[in-house]
């Protein structure tokens, strides 16, 4: 069966996606395959619930764009495998501690939501996993109707894959999570840092260093998956891979 790693870009994200390829394949041992997909017309979050039906490969994980791979999560794939659908639900900061509370989790605490993390979403060629993306496409396609009915305290008004990712889970009452630490990655947006002040541009409260092959933020190494978040950081790791 083929396996590999799906990215949706457009405009700046796209050079950023062909960061994300480079890292996956200087780091990964086993899966190395990546499609990304470019579309410089259609609206990316809508090109994203068709996943399923665009994705080439038999098992799929789907990938933010501003990621970066550090170390190889090829034995991740032996614990995929058993299911037809797996998505994050549990994050880090920069310092390697798991996130408990975040700002932008209100929708999510107000109604509770699954706690979806869309940067990182497993799935094979199943019908359980094509029952979900259909869903995620009615969802999205009809934002007001299904936020009203399913998270209409603190409502987020604008369309999330997030947010719509969760609805799906809970409208199909099925479990997309696992009890083990992953998958996960270091999320860095600025107010899941736990920090008391900040600004949304973490990179202006955080010293950054690129040495030998390696990224520390403050005095951490960091490891595993870094989503970045920061369009602007890219440029920082350009000479990584």
């Amino acid at each position: 069966m083929s396996k590999g790693y799906l990215v949706f870009a457009q405009g700046d994200y796209t050079e950023m996606a062909e960061l994300l390829e480079k890292s996956i394949k200087a780091t990964q041992s086993v899966i190395k395959d990546v499609c990304i997909i470019k579309d410089t017309t259609g609206d990316i979050m809508v090109n994203r619930t068709r996943a399923y039906e665009l994705s080439p490969f038999d098992e799929t994980v789907l990938l933010d764009a501003d990621m970066i791979f550090l170390e190889d999560i090829s034995h991740w794939w032996d614990h995929f495998n058993k299911f037809p659908l797996l998505i994050t639900d549990k994050v880090k900061t920069y310092r390697g501690e798991w996130i408990n509370k975040s700002p932008y989790r209100k929708t999510f605490v107000s109604n509770e939501l699954p706690n979806c993390y869309s940067a990182f979403c497993y799935f094979k060629k199943d019908p359980v996993a094509q029952d979900f993306f259909n869903l995620l496409q009615t969802i999205i396609s009809n934002w007001d109707e299904w936020t009203l009915r399913y998270a209409s305290e603190d409502r987020q008004a604008w369309p999330s894959i997030d947010v719509a990712m969760a609805i799906a889970l809970k409208v199909l009452d099925h479990s997309a999570f696992t009890p083990l630490d992953y998958p996960t990655f270091t999320h860095m947006k600025s107010g899941c840092q736990g920090w008391n002040y900040y600004s949304e541009k973490w990179s202006t409260h955080l010293p950054c260093y690129t040495v030998n092959n390696s990224i520390r933020l403050g005095n951490y190494i960091q490891s595993g998956i870094l989503h970045y978040v920061d369009k602007e950081f890219y440029r920082e790791l350009l000479h990584l891979f």
